[in-house]
């Protein structure tokens, strides 16, 4: 077996495609640094509230696994997103966080990985495909396609997860085998591998692991620090051994440092405040125990009634040999800062990061996941196809006898038009309302890493779409047109298939729009049935636009219904000179196509306004969407 300086040995040698990823990076080692820290939640009002982290201060040293521990709401998350440049805007920050002397900024996201406790992965999509995702999101074109291949399958190899390389994260139930608890946690660590950063930072990685799991993952994220990677890793209630696997320990309680140092000193740490460790107690129970609330003391072998207040515990801290070798690494860090001066080799080597993937590379990847999950999930497009075929089908037969040059054939085509254009309408635009929040958990979460821009997920989401989209609607239209026999023409089918591509295009722009703006389905759908009705009444066929009153002739022109059913009518009727009006008063019998378009308020020539408006729909509808997504973003 081989030993552990053997195995970081093969982990950080760095052959010769390496050098290729990693040239113009540096080897700087970091020290993180906080000063003073005070972290408080804010009311609406913008008053502060109890502060969740008191002033406190530390160090996290080159090439340590440090374990982040304390009773519940002691703050470890909150101050492990804020070492992680991952702060939530409602908290206010005072104090000072710095990486080797400077300041921490959004250069973190390119540094750092941050694996959460609640594992967000992508569906219907295999383990091996979504590490390929990552790293061409991750390092782009300058590495190449055969370095990232290699570095995949070493990853793979280091994390146990070659037997599950082709297994679905998550599918749909009962349908294939789906990962473990345990390799999903591991599949999070060996994505930040990807990128081998300078931190990692780890919210109760272990949490849900059987004990062999656990040692499993706590095993890989000691052989990174080998490398020089500082790793922090929030823990609740480790094993025993697995505890002093841990370099350090940094122990919270209600906001407050009550201990910074290793498993050992802390033991001893609290045996001098008279607190000691029963004979067989858990050593990471017995530390949690004395955080969490006053404790019985012993004195010699005598149990007294006195109590150890976890303030006590921080105040004793904060004038130990252990706080004070804290205080000396914070100023050490300062003065080599003050040093370097202006110079900021910092930035130049350790930031210097190379140009991130090209917007189009990056673009392309997205719409590869989301095609793959498309494609796999029987539930979706495959489903809709077939679904939607039958009701041409259905459609198609009913009208296959109706459709005539006579008055009855009027009637029965303008019902066709409506039918195909509210078919086009209603069905994907309620499809689309799920779209967005099902998807924005973990678009939220990659957006945060700098994966990609709110612009870029949601064209690969649109883009994704259009295959199906128009492979959907063309087969419902060539269905109905050739069952209910519309007029046969090239042109007529052209503009009939046209603007119901557009049409469903619209629709789902709305829909997308519509759940962007409201935070549930729920809500969504009930502001968008009345919207519905607008859309039903304006569409020319129940009707005549211009009958209006006055002050409702805005309507007709937000709905797409009645653009695209004028110009599928046009398509039907322009041109049509003589009407069978046998057994029809005079009067009130329509003699050609002319007559049936003004019948509707249509007009022959506003065809090209009808595309005009429709196209004109699809981009307003989706850059509202696309400016609610931002907003949305932003506020969270």
């Amino acid at each position: 077996m081989a030993s552990p300086k053997s195995t970081a040995t093969e982990y950080c040698a760095i052959d010769n495609l390496d050098k290729a990823m990693a040239a113009g990076r540096a080897n700087t080692e970091v020290t993180l640094t906080w000063q003073n820290l005070t972290i408080a939640s804010q009311t609406k009002s913008g008053r502060r509230q109890f502060p969740v982290l008191d002033d406190i201060s530390g160090t996290l040293q080159p090439g340590t696994l440090v374990a982040l521990m304390g009773p519940s709401g002691a703050g470890k998350t909150t101050l492990m997103s804020a070492l992680a440049y991952r702060m939530n805007d409602k908290l206010s920050v005072t104090g000072d966080i710095r990486v080797n002397g400077r300041p921490i900024g959004p250069y973190m996201y390119d540094i750092s990985g941050y694996i959460y406790q609640d594992e967000l992965l992508p569906n219907s999509i295999t383990v091996h495909e979504h590490l390929q995702l990552m790293a061409n999101l991750k390092l782009g074109t300058r590495v190449s396609a055969e370095h990232k291949r290699i570095m995949i399958a070493d990853i793979l190899s280091k994390t146990g997860l070659e037997k599950c390389a082709h297994t679905k994260i998550e599918s749909a139930p009962g349908i294939g085998k789906t990962l473990s608890g345990g390799e999903k946690k591991r599949l999070a660590f060996a994505v930040e591998l990807l990128s081998r950063p300078k931190f990692l930072f780890c919210d109760e990685p272990t949490t849900g692991l059987d004990s062999y799991s656990a040692r499993q993952l706590v095993e890989m994220m000691k052989t990174l620090t080998r490398c020089g990677t500082i790793v922090l890793c929030s823990i609740h209630q480790p094993a025993e051994k697995l505890l002093y696997e841990f370099d350090s320990l940094i122990l919270l309680t209600s906001g407050m440092t009550g201990f910074m140092g290793t498993p050992d000193e802390a033991v001893q740490f609290f045996r001098l405040q008279g607190v000691e460790r029963e004979a067989g107690y858990n050593t990471a129970d017995f530390l949690i125990k004395v955080l969490s609330s006053p404790i019985p003391t012993t004195k010699g072998n005598r149990f007294t009634t006195e109590a150890v207040c976890p303030r006590t515990i921080c105040n004793s801290y904060a004038v130990s040999e252990a706080a004070r070798r804290q205080e000396a690494l914070i100023s050490a860090e300062l003065y080599r800062a003050a040093v370097e001066g202006e110079a900021d080799t910092f930035r130049k080597q350790l930031l210097g990061k190379e140009r991130g993937p090209c917007w189009f590379y990056t673009l392309y990847w997205l719409m590869y996941r989301h095609m793959l999950q498309t494609h796999r999930n029987p539930n979706l497009q495959y489903f809709k196809i077939i679904q939607r075929i039958a009701i041409a089908v259905v459609v198609g037969l009913c009208f296959s006898d109706a459709i005539e040059l006579s008055q009855r054939g009027v009637q029965a085509m303008q019902g066709v038009i409506f039918l195909i254009v509210s078919e086009n309408t209603f069905l994907p635009m309620y499809a689309a309302l799920s779209l967005f929040p099902e998807s924005f958990p973990l678009f939220q979460r990659e957006k945060k890493a700098n994966l990609y821009s709110t612009a870029q997920f949601y064209i690969s989401s649109i883009l994704s779409m259009s295959p199906f989209i128009l492979l959907e609607t063309c087969a419902f239209i060539l269905i109905v047109y050739f069952l209910a026999h519309l007029r046969p023409t090239l042109l007529g089918l052209v503009v009939t298939v046209a603007a119901s591509v557009l049409v469903m295009n619209v629709s789902i722009a709305c829909g997308c729009f519509f759940s962007i703006l409201f935070p549930t389905v729920a809500s969504a759908m009930s502001y968008l049935v009345p919207f519905d009705y607008i859309l039903m009444i304006t569409s020319g066929i129940f009707i005549k636009i211009w009958s209006m009153p006055l002050y409702l002739r805005w309507m007709p022109f937000i709905s797409w219904m009645m653009f695209a059913s004028e110009a599928i009518s046009i398509a039907q009727w322009d041109g049509v000179s003589s009407i069978e009006c046998s057994n029809i008063i005079p009067s009130v019998c329509l003699h050609n196509g002319e007559q049936v378009l003004d019948q509707y308020s249509f007009r022959s020539n506003h065809l090209r306004t009808d595309f005009v408006a429709l196209v004109g729909q699809y981009f307003m509808f989706h850059t509202l969407a696309l400016l609610c997504l931002a907003r949305r973003v932003s506020r969270n």
